[in-house]
């Protein structure tokens, strides 16, 4: 079962990583994901469009596809 913070601090700490990006022109833009809660210290996201999960660069990129 996933643990729940506030969005907004998972969303920066993933921008702060380099996980997510702030700028809209990016692929793996902020706004383009929802925040589904928090494995074991790793925040999970979901695409808005595609509804596919990721958690690290490399699965928010495949969430495009």
């Amino acid at each position: 079962m996933p643990d729940f913070i506030n969005p907004k601090e998972a969303f920066q700490q993933a921008i702060d990583k380099g996980i997510l990006s702030a700028k809209e022109s990016d692929k793996n833009f902020a706004g383009n994901l929802m925040y589904m809660g928090t494995k074991e210290g790793t925040h999970q996201f979901k695409n808005i469009i595609t509804r596919k999960y990721g958690y690290d660069h490399e699965t928010i990129l495949e969430t495009l596809a």
